[in-house]
C-alpha cells in the first residue's frame, strides 16, 4: 500500500483491533501484508477450521435465518446491500450482516431483531469461565471486538439496542448439544470503547499515511493476549544468558535490569529467587553442569518395571464423542516404551478415522502398562488429567484407569530439583532438557517436531475429508514416529540421569 492510499482505504474490524493493541502492528499488517510473519501455520488453520464449525452451530442455535455472505468471494459492498434489504424486509436472524461507516467495514456473526431494535451477537470459540477473574479477562480481550461492530452499526444508522458475546458452555456434554452456548450481554461494557473509537480510528488512518512505521516501545501488548507475529522485529537481540532467562523470575528480572545487571554472568547466587535459579547462576558462571547429591535417591525410588507413557490429543470446540465437553483435550494417541519387562517391545496407538477412539485407546494403554510398578511421564498434570477425563466418560473402566493414575510418576521434578545445565536456558521442558543432556537424540529428523504440529496433524488425520489414502498413511507414520520419539527420549533421559547420579 502506498502512503497516499491511507486516505482512501477503509479498515476492517481485525485491523482496527490491531491498531487498538499497537499502531506499529497495524502499520506492518497493512504495508507489509505479505510478510512471512503473517503466513498461517497449521495450528492457526486448525483454529480457523474449528471456528467455522462453532459458527455453523451458532447459526443452528439461532434457528432459521438468512446467511448474507455464505461464500468467501462476496465483497463488502454487496454484503452491505444485502443486509440493508434484509433488515428492511424484517428478516431475522441475519448471519454475517455487513456494515460500513466511518471508513471502517465490519460483519456481525449474528444480527437479531428484538422488540425495540437490533442486537449483535459475536460468537467466540472459547469457553465461558466460571471464575469472575477469568471472566473479566475474557471481557478485556473480546469486548473491543463487539465495540467496533457496535460503533460502525450505529454510525451506519442501525437502531442497535444491545450487543452480546456468545461463548461455549463448559457444562455442555456430548451428545446433548442443546446447551452448547451461553450468552453474555456487553452493551454497557462496550460503550467506553465505542466512545474512544472515532479518535482512535482517525489516528490509525493518520499513521497509515506515513511511509515508515511508528516508533512504539515494547511492552505488554507484545505478548498479551497472545504473542504478536512481529515480536522479533521489535525486540532487540539479547545477549547470551540474558537475565530474562532466569528460571521462573520474569518480574525479578526487571528489578535486576534496573540494577544494571544484564546477564546471568552479572549475578551472584543471592540474586536468584529460587533454588533452580541459583543452580542456573552457578552453571552459567562456571560452565559446569550442576548435579545435586539427592539425584541418586530420587532415581532409586522409581520401582521397575517402568512404562514410559506419552499422550497426544485433539481439542475440539464442539465435542464429537460421548461425554466430551467443548475444548476438552481428548487423548487419541499414546506411545509406551517398556523397561524391565520380559517383553520390552514398544507399544503405540493412533486413532482411526470415523469412530470414537477412546475405548480402543484405553484397552491398549492398560495392556501396555500392565505390570509396570512405575508409569513414568514428563509433566504429570497433563497425563493425569487425560486419564481422569477418560475415567469420567467410561465409568466401567474407572477402577483400572485410576489404578494406572496412581502409578504415574513425573520425571520433570526429578530433573528440575536435581540437575541444571546452562543449555536449559531457564526451562525444564523436554525440548530444552533433551538436547542438553542427550545431544545425540533430537527431533530434527522427524516430519513432526513439536506438540503443536502434532495437534494440527491429528486434526487433519481425523477430520479432513479431503485427505486421500496416501496422505493419510503419511500422516499416520509421521505421528507415530513423533509420539514414539517422546517416550524413547524419556527412557534415554532416564538412562543418562542414572549415569550422572
Amino acid at each position: 500500500m502506498t502512503p497516499q492510499a491511507g486516505d482512501r482505504m477503509s479498515l476492517t474490524k481485525r485491523q482496527v483491533l490491531s491498531g487498538l493493541r499497537c499502531l506499529k502492528k497495524l502499520w506492518l499488517e497493512v504495508h507489509d501484508d505479505e510478510a512471512p510473519e503473517l503466513r498461517l501455520d497449521d495450528e492457526t488453520l486448525v483454529r480457523f477450521a474449528e471456528g467455522r464449525v462453532v459458527g455453523e452451530y451458532a447459526r443452528r442455535a439461532m434457528g432459521p435465518g438468512v446467511h448474507l455472505a455464505p461464500g468467501h468471494d462476496i465483497g463488502q459492498d454487496a454484503v452491505v446491500a444485502r443486509t440493508r434489504d434484509a433488515m428492511a424486509r424484517g428478516d431475522t436472524p441475519l448471519f454475517e450482516a455487513g456494515f460500513s461507516a466511518a471508513r471502517t467495514n465490519v460483519r456481525a456473526d449474528i444480527l437479531r431483531r428484538e422488540a425495540d431494535g437490533w442486537a449483535i451477537l459475536e460468537v467466540k470459540s472459547a469457553k465461558w469461565p466460571a471464575k469472575e477473574r477469568d471472566q473479566e479477562k475474557k471481557f478485556e480481550v473480546h469486548v473491543p471486538d463487539v465495540a467496533v461492530q457496535q460503533w460502525v452499526a450505529l454510525e451506519a444508522g442501525v437502531p442497535l439496542r444491545a450487543s452480546h458475546l456468545m461463548y461455549l458452555n463448559p457444562e455442555c456434554r456430548h451428545p446433548d448439544l442443546g446447551n452448547l452456548f451461553t450468552t453474555v450481554e456487553v452493551t454497557t461494557r462496550a460503550e467506553p470503547v465505542v466512545l474512544s473509537l472515532p479518535a482512535a480510528v482517525s489516528t490509525m488512518h493518520g499513521v497509515l499515511r506515513d511511509a515508515e512505521p511508528p516508533d512504539v516501545a515494547v511492552g505488554p501488548q507484545c505478548t498479551d493476549p497472545d504473542d504478536c507475529p512481529f515480536h522479533e522485529r521489535c525486540h532487540p537481540a539479547l545477549p547470551d544468558h540474558h537475565v530474562s532467562e532466569l528460571y521462573f523470575a520474569k518480574r525479578h528480572a526487571a528489578k535486576l535490569l534496573a540494577e544494571g545487571k544484564e546477564t546471568i554472568h552479572d549475578l551472584d547466587e543471592e540474586d536468584a529467587p529460587n533454588p533452580q535459579a541459583k543452580r542456573q547462576v552457578q552453571a552459567v558462571k562456571t560452565g559446569a553442569r550442576i548435579v545435586e547429591p539427592g539425584l541418586r535417591a530420587a532415581l532409586d525410588a522409581l520401582e521397575g518395571p517402568i512404562a514410559h507413557l506419552d499422550f497426544e490429543t485433539v481439542q475440539l470446540a464442539v465435542p464429537r464423542w460421548p461425554g466430551c465437553r467443548p475444548l476438552d483435550l481428548v487423548a487419541v494417541q499414546y506411545s509406551v516404551h517398556r523397561e524391565g519387562f520380559a517383553d520390552n517391545t514398544p507399544r503405540a496407538f493412533l486413532a482411526p478415522r470415523g469412530e470414537d477412539p477412546r475405548p480402543a485407546l484405553i484397552d491398549g494403554m492398560l495392556e501396555a502398562c500392565a505390570g509396570a510398578r512405575t508409569v513414568l511421564v514428563y509433566y504429570e498434570p497433563f497425563e493425569k488429567a487425560r486419564i481422569v477425563e477418560l475415567a469420567d466418560c467410561f465409568p466401567d473402566r474407572v477402577d483400572a484407569l485410576m489404578d494406572l493414575h496412581g502409578r504415574i510418576v513425573d520425571l520433570l521434578p526429578i530433573v528440575r530439583n536435581h540437575v541444571y545445565d546452562r543449555d536449559f536456558r531457564g526451562s525444564f521442558s523436554l525440548k530444552k532438557v533433551l538436547p542438553a543432556l542427550v545431544p545425540e537424540l533430537g527431533y530434527d529428523d522427524l516430519a513432526i517436531q513439536d506438540g503443536g504440529q502434532a495437534t494440527a496433524a491429528i486434526y487433519r488425520l481425523l477430520f479432513d475429508e479431503s485427505l486421500d489414502a496416501a496422505a493419510e498413511a503419511e500422516l499416520r507414520r509421521d505421528l507415530l514416529a513423533y509420539c514414539e520419539r517422546d517416550t524413547f527420549a524419556m527412557m534415554e533421559l532416564l538412562r543418562v540421569l542414572r549415569g550422572m547420579a
